[in-house]
């Protein structure tokens, strides 16, 4: 099933479109192909929905999760998502009722973070691993730091929800170039991004670009589709806020209005009396009035 990329194979609950689970197997036979045997490494796991076709895989000599189980994580499209009763003895329990004992013996699991793990908090180095944790450009890109001392220098390291943190993985490639390690990187349907290191980089040029997205494309088309989520995330905050700043010219508006009204009503109050007989005869008094107040004046 793994070699004929039939997707049936996923029998645990994954958050993943049929096209990532085709592309997760294609990545898996180039790993297979090219290395043979492998160790498979999982930045968060939740349900093991992605682990399970390596654990059944004769090929992988061993499997392991990494995930600090949180009960929620933010997310790059603006939103918090939360994972309820989130921990490894659920997923453990739920590949158990799939998996034989030998199979679930290749398993171990790590509840922590990536970046706090030392190069030798593993027993073996992994040659394949996916990164599909917290999906924010800054978590991504942390766990594909953390990740690098665990892995193999001939491995591939994969990224799911790419169009996330498309952000992320271009830093990684930066991160590479700085460390001057050779990288192949191609972006497969529907969101998996997968990066070849040392020797096997030219295989995943090789097998997977015939299958890839266009690159430029897939990153422009990526960052609009987050932006426009983005704004429909925020809208009715905004439409309100839009909507109070509405209320509050319009009063403002009425007040203008009403000083206005009560500076008219002045002028016209003064016209009157300036213009009234007793003011024009009562100007001699108040000429004199206003010299004497001047003389006393300190």
């Amino acid at each position: 099933m793994i070699e004929k990329l039939d997707i049936a194979v996923f029998q645990v609950k994954t958050e993943s479109t049929l096209s990532d689970r085709k592309s997760f197997l294609r990545v898996q036979n180039v790993t297979r192909s090219v290395l043979g045997h492998y160790v498979y490494l999982e930045v968060g796991s939740h349900l093991g929905g992605s682990l399970f076709p390596h654990l059944i895989d004769p090929a992988c000599e061993a499997a392991i999760s990494v995930d600090p189980r949180p009960p929620a994580q933010p997310d790059e499209r603006s939103q918090v998502f939360h994972y309820p009763e989130n921990s490894a003895a659920r997923m453990i329990a739920g590949l158990s009722d799939w998996l034989p004992p030998a199979a679930m013996a290749k398993l171990t699991t790590i509840d922590s973070d990536v970046s706090d793990l030392r190069p030798d908090a593993v027993d073996f180095k992994a040659t394949l691993a996916l990164i599909d944790g917290e999906h924010t450009n800054r978590a991504c890109f942390s766990d594909f730091v953390g990740v690098l001392p665990l892995m193999n220098p001939d491995c591939i390291i994969s990224f799911h929800d790419a169009n996330l943190i498309a952000d992320a993985i271009v830093n990684a490639e930066r991160f590479l170039d700085h460390l001057g390690i050779t990288y192949e990187t191609v972006f497969l349907p529907d969101t998996v991004a997968v990066v070849g290191l040392g020797s096997v980089a030219s295989a995943v040029r090789d097998q997977l670009q015939p299958h890839a997205l266009d690159r430029e494309t897939y990153l422009e088309r990526s960052q609009r589709q987050l932006w426009s989520h983005i704004t429909e995330v925020h809208s009715p905050k905004i439409h309100a806020e839009i909507g109070r700043l509405r209320s509050d010219n319009s009063k403002l508006i009425e007040e203008i209005e009403c000083i206005r009204k009560a500076s008219l009503d002045a002028q016209t109050h003064l016209a009157a009396i300036i213009s009234s007989t007793t003011w024009r005869t009562s100007a001699p008094i108040r000429t004199v009035v206003d010299r004497i107040k001047r003389r006393l004046a300190p």
